[in-house]
């Protein structure tokens, strides 16, 4: 095989010594080097890739990056690296990524990694890989390696280095494509939904496809992503918990600088897509020592349903609380789905459980082990019953309502189904399967299960 073309990037100004070696354990490991050069402070004359190239792709000049404030320059530079490195990409000089950096570096060079699609292999050694590092990482592929300190060859980081360099090199040299690979599938889940998701799996895998599942605590969003890529073509999207998540701001909703919206991909791709409110009774969010003491108030006075009348929130374990979603936080949400699935232009179907959305929102009389809530528990932490149809939910009451009057009802492409059933019953996972089976074979339309069997009028 040719050798794989990896750029070598970072702070040249101030780790010349650094990335040079890493560019020189890049070409040890098999690799051609490509370095690329990101700095803040001054350039360097010595880089494949000058400063003065990488910021000529947003206009930018370097005194321009040199007069700015540190946050202005890292922002400059990184987006004009982000740029550069797509037409590297482009230019056939791109097969894998890899930079050696501190704080500001990894913060510079990773926003060139995100830009990069999924699969071209992205490695950023920093001695921050300790700490948080979600907003480096964002929804991509990057994967993080400890050098132990952001500068120095010495007998730690030469071995570090190399075993980086010998990865980066390995890795691009995978086909984009691996063999075995299938059409692919993305299902959404909570341990709360998993019956519902793995009867979809079956299906689908039954049908020859791959699936992948995605747990609803952020990774939503890099489903979204992946499906703009065109490596997912299909979606049975269970489970959409994030986004009440991300109303209390829980460390598990949609992360943190991503540039997307959830439940818009798959209807800007056109791909075949049957959505659920799965999860959406229920806000996890962390220990309960470390919920916000408004949302603990809410439950306590029960603007928040509390865990069997005591006025605190249910503790899923140790690390997780559960807070239930006020009606007008569910109000919200139903207008943002109503809103974001109006655009679809591939066939979509909105379906809502009438009985419930996950294990924990289910009454006494439902509840078994193999439904995630056992007999002898009283009712789920979250079930709220409807006051005039006590077998439905409140909640979903309310978003049949607003959902019914704010999607767009002359898309051709949408339906919305209402099911006189819970998330966690089988009748309901075959619903499911049965609306993405038609799309996939071509049969399906716009009011097909009117008259289906727990379907409502």
């Amino acid at each position: 095989m040719p050798k794989p073309k990896i750029v070598v990037t970072g702070m040249c100004n101030t780790k010349g010594p650094e990335i040079r070696h890493l560019a020189g354990a890049v070409a040890d490991a098999g690799g051609e080097p490509v370095v690329m050069d990101l700095s803040l402070g001054a350039a360097v004359d010595w880089a494949d890739v000058s400063l003065h190239e990488v910021l000529a792709t947003t206009g930018t000049s370097v005194e321009e990056v040199f007069a700015a404030p540190r946050a202005t320059a890292i922002d400059l530079v990184g987006r004009a690296g982000a740029a550069k490195v797509l037409e590297l990409r482009a230019d056939g000089r791109c097969d894998g990524i890899v930079s050696w950096a501190g704080a500001v570096g990894t913060t510079t060079a990773t926003m060139v990694m995100r830009a990069l699609p999924f699969g071209v292999p992205k490695i950023m050694l920093t001695d921050m890989a300790s700490s948080d590092v979600s907003v480096w990482l964002g929804t991509k592929d990057i994967y993080i390696v400890n050098p132990t300190a952001e500068h120095g060859i010495n007998v730690v980081t030469r071995k570090a280095v190399a075993n980086a360099a010998a990865g980066i090199v390995a890795m691009a040299r995978v086909p984009e494509v691996p063999a075995g690979s299938r059409p692919l599938c993305a299902l959404t889940s909570y341990g709360s939904t998993t019956p519902c998701v793995l009867r979809c799996t079956s299906f689908m895998e039954a049908r020859g496809w791959d699936t992948a599942g995605f747990h609803a605590v952020g990774a939503g969003a890099t489903m979204e992503d992946l499906i703009r890529s065109g490596l997912i073509t299909a979606l049975i999207d269970i489970t959409l918990g994030e986004l009440t998540n991300t109303i209390v701001g829980s460390p598990w909703g949609i992360p943190r600088g991503w540039d997307g919206r959830r439940l818009t991909a798959a209807g800007a791709m056109g791909i075949p897509q049957v959505v659920v409110p799965g999860g959406l009774d229920q806000c996890a969010h962390g220990a309960l020592e470390r919920v916000p003491q408004e949302y603990l108030d809410d439950t306590k006075a029960e603007r928040r349903r509390s865990f069997r009348g005591t006025g605190t929130p249910y503790r899923h374990n140790e690390g997780v609380t559960i807070l239930a979603p006020t009606l007008d936080e569910i109000a919200s949400i139903s207008g943002y789905i109503a809103e974001a699935l109006s655009s679809t232009t591939g066939p979509t179907v909105f379906v809502i459980p009438m009985r419930g959305w996950s294990a924990y929102d289910q009454p006494a009389e439902a509840a078994t082990r193999e439904r995630g809530w056992a007999e002898g528990n009283g009712d789920g932490p979250c079930w709220e019953p409807d006051p005039e149809t006590p077998r439905w939910s409140r909640r979903a009451t309310l978003m049949r309502r607003i959902v019914a009057e704010r999607m767009d009802a002359t898309n051709d492409d949408l339906d919305v189904v209402a099911a006189d059933m819970h998330i966690l019953d089988a009748e309901f996972a075959d619903l499911l399967c049965r609306c993405m089976g038609d799309m996939l074979d071509g049969r399906w339309r716009k009011g097909l299960y009117r008259d289906a069997p727990g379907v409502l009028a």
